[in-house]
């Protein structure tokens, strides 16, 4: 017993010092009360490729947590969300590949996996929660959530049945599709079946369903099991701090969930950054033999939770950029048609991240060198012209004939969470820049 609580007064010194460490505003990862999966891919069952998605979330904290799971489509529209408990020090692994082909998840609840540990709690029993959380899809809503993420209507029964909440991929079986779109994870007080945008969820100082409590830590892995090949990277942390009532948020602010909520601030969390700059490889840089993977998840401003036409793509989507700049390693520039700084731009109109989360080839960002950086601010006024700043995120993957890759989070340059950019209308698209340069 002693060494357990030792164990225990250990931990939570090493976990709580890191949390000390944290900086808002910054992308960093560390213990936070909110993760985003920027991207997840999963072939279906007559998928030519059939990759699939895994990720873990964790709990850094020795008590007992809810973490609630939200998928969105490729155009930000939400499918699908379900509860996770987390017992002390507790980490719990999905593969979407069972969620989208079975319907299935593994059961949480103190002591279902494995029986209690030193840290389970047992009693411990969060308000809407009745152990075990469901662990298995009904079917109905199987087909629903495969239709939604492969750009297929809603099925009938559902009340936006019909509608579509993804573009069209131009098959004529959902089966035959790749179900893509991002998640976020929050660290909630109750259970429920809210989504981040519902009233209620989001309370100013954590007092809604969503809590601030900075415990909740992941990673996740693309994987292509045929081919004994998989790409990581950590999952994107997002931190909570304070509240509007303590002055340290103030209603206007840019927050990770601001659009939900009238930017109100009441989520009080971190924004992401709005501009970056990351390696690639055009699969000519020794053993890199392929292009790199660029994933961008990003976020458009609105409230874009509806859903719409089948066979259309509702505004603000397809999402523009401030400018790409494309350096070899001597520093020659291309940039991307459209950007308003020199040199001239060259090719053609280039929208290589345009929906709320893609993946794109190294190549679709047009004419590139074998291998350099690319300069990317995603900043955009496309749909909200009055403040053109907008989170978002980028990552890049390097892999080599199939066998081998890295990954890695791109280098932020700013963060939304500042607001602090100048303005001009002319050309196109809008002209961005840190105050003061």
């Amino acid at each position: 017993m002693k060494s357990r609580v030792s164990l225990a007064i250990v931990l939570s010194a090493l976990f709580f010092s890191d949390f000390a460490r944290a900086e808002i505003g910054a992308i960093d990862a560390v213990p936070a009360a909110t993760l985003l999966l920027p991207y997840f891919e999963v072939g279906l069952e007559s998928c030519v490729e059939q990759p699939t998605t895994l990720f873990s979330v964790n709990n850094a904290s020795q008590f007992p947590v809810v973490a609630h799971v939200t998928l969105w489509t490729k155009l930000a529209r939400p499918s699908l969300d379900f509860d996770i408990f987390l017992t002390g020090y507790d980490v719990f692994t999905v593969n979407l590949a069972d969620l989208f082909l079975t319907g299935s998840l593994l059961q949480t609840g103190p002591g279902i996996n494995g029986g209690p540990g030193a840290f389970s709690q047992p009693n411990f029993v969060p308000a809407g929660c009745t152990f075990p959380l469901p662990a298995q899809i009904p079917p109905s809503l199987l087909t629903y959530i495969r239709n939604l993420h492969t750009g297929f209507p809603a099925p009938p029964g559902f009340s936006n049945s019909g509608l579509c909440g993804a573009p069209s991929q131009g098959i004529t079986d959902p089966a035959e599709g790749l179900a893509t779109g991002y998640i976020t994870i929050d660290v909630v007080n109750d259970c429920s079946l809210a989504f981040p945008g519902n009233p209620g969820y989001f309370v100013d100082g954590g007092a809604g369903i969503a809590t601030n409590a900075n415990v909740l830590w992941g990673d996740y892995f693309l994987a292509r099991p045929t081919e004994s090949f998989a790409q990581g990277d950590t999952l994107v942390h997002i931190e909570a701090i304070d509240s509007v009532a303590s002055g340290f948020w103030n209603p206007g602010d840019y927050t990770f969930y601001g659009r939900y909520l009238g930017f109100d601030a009441s989520d009080n969390r971190e924004p992401l950054a709005t501009t970056w700059a990351t390696r690639y490889f055009s699969g000519n840089a020794g053993p890199f033999t392929e292009d790199s993977d660029v994933l961008c998840w990003r976020d458009s401003g609105l409230d874009d939770s509806f859903f719409f036409d089948c066979g259309t793509i509702p505004a603000p989507y397809p999402l523009t950029q401030n400018q790409i700049v494309i350096f070899d390693e001597e520093e020659n520039p291309v940039v991307v048609a459209g950007s308003p700084f020199s040199p001239p731009p060259v090719g053609v109109d280039t929208l290589p991240c345009s929906c709320a989360t893609t993946r794109a080839d190294a190549a679709d960002f047009g004419d590139i060198f074998d291998f350099g950086w690319f300069f990317l601010n995603l900043n955009t006024s496309t749909g909200s012209l009055q403040d053109p700043i907008k989170q978002s995120y980028v990552s890049t993957i390097h892999s080599a004939s199939g066998q081998f890759s890295v990954g890695f989070q791109a280098m932020h340059l700013d963060s939304a969470l500042a607001k602090t950019f100048t303005v001009t209308t002319f050309p196109a698209d809008i002209s961005l820049g840190p105050a003061g340069n």
